[in-house]
């Protein structure tokens, strides 16, 4: 039986301007912002081809920024049919952009009579 000390992965990114230079880069220089949607990509990536709402049906999406409100909507309409409970943690502004047939939450912590 053999055993895996460790392993690295090393992500590269490659990005062309408008004049057609191309630039290769890390993660570690993106911006923080960058970094989080490169993040959140691969996790998403991740759930779908491994199957993981076979074992865990829930998703918690949070911190989701630096993503324009168009886009997040577009993301929580796919994950909706791919993801049995999903729950997302949004700005009122991003929360705009989603259709009104979602549930919402728009108090926690406060008493009904409030």
């Amino acid at each position: 039986e053999s055993v895996i000390e460790g392993s690295e992965f090393e992500l590269h990114v490659v990005r062309s301007s408008e004049g057609g230079t191309v630039y290769e880069d890390t993660v570690a220089h993106l911006s923080e912002s960058e970094r989080a949607v490169t993040g959140l990509v691969f996790a998403l990536a991740g759930y779908l081809v491994h199957d993981v709402a076979e074992q865990v049906p829930f998703m918690l999406l949070d911190s989701l920024e630096a993503i324009d409100a168009e886009r997040i909507a577009a993301l929580v309409e796919y994950f909706a049919d791919e993801v049995p409970y999903l729950v997302v943690a949004l700005l009122p502004e991003d929360a705009a952009a989603l259709p009104d047939s979602y549930d919402r939450v728009r108090n926690i912590g406060q008493s009904q009579s409030q």
